[in-house]
């Protein structure tokens, strides 16, 4: 695992592809990463305009789905992974995004994030939104008591391999986020330490 600071979003998402070729050769490998500036990255499926008010902002569509995530103040998280050391085939896209996201859950709980997946989480709406901290399923990641969303997650999955690119915010975001996005709701900030969460997350992942 790799802990990376300072990137623009165009590079992020280069070594993020990068990381799933070369998971389809066999070769898992996760990173940890901050930016350089202001970014939106796009979920593949969305357009722009549908999820921007500012199309002047630096923007740029991710190879995972999902929806739009303001990145400059978070924690941002990918992981790319055999099918084979995932135990799954391409169909199975369920497990394969369990056996990516659980030592996230894993990691985020040891570090006094009680937060669980939306599926464990009594009587909680079902939202969609162009906005990714706006929108909840229960496959996002869910504080316990609150059901707020703590950490934005999205999948791509191929013959051979799966990645999961995810965002936890951590500071108040460096623009006024209504300026620049379509259905901004109120995030909730996560007291968790950059370097605390490499390490803690790093270890559990030696262990799937």
């Amino acid at each position: 695992m790799t802990l990376e600071f300072f990137k623009d979003g165009r590079t992020n998402m280069v070594e993020d592809v990068r990381m799933l070729e070369d998971a389809e050769r066999g070769v898992p490998h996760a990173r940890i990463y901050t930016w350089s500036d202001i970014w939106v990255t796009l979920g593949r499926n969305q357009r722009p305009e549908d999820a921007l008010h500012d199309l002047s902002v630096n923007h740029i569509v991710r190879p995972t789905g999902g929806a739009a995530v303001l990145h400059g103040h978070d924690i941002t998280v990918s992981v790319a992974r055999p099918l084979a050391d995932l135990e799954c085939s391409p169909r199975e896209v369920k497990k394969a995004y369990f056996g990516l996201v659980y030592p996230l859950v894993k990691a985020l709980n040891k570090l006094k994030v009680k937060c669980v997946l939306g599926i464990d989480v009594p009587k909680r709406d079902r939202m969609d939104s162009p906005y990714c901290f706006a929108s909840k399923s229960d496959y996002d990641i869910l504080n316990v008591l609150g059901g707020e969303k703590v950490c934005g997650c999205a999948m791509k999955i191929t013959d051979r391999a799966a990645l999961l690119q995810a965002s936890i915010p951590v500071s108040i975001p460096k623009i006024d986020p209504h300026s620049i996005l379509k259905d901004y709701a109120p995030t909730p900030i996560q007291s968790v330490d950059l370097m605390d969460f490499e390490r803690v997350y790093g270890k559990i992942l030696l262990n799937y």
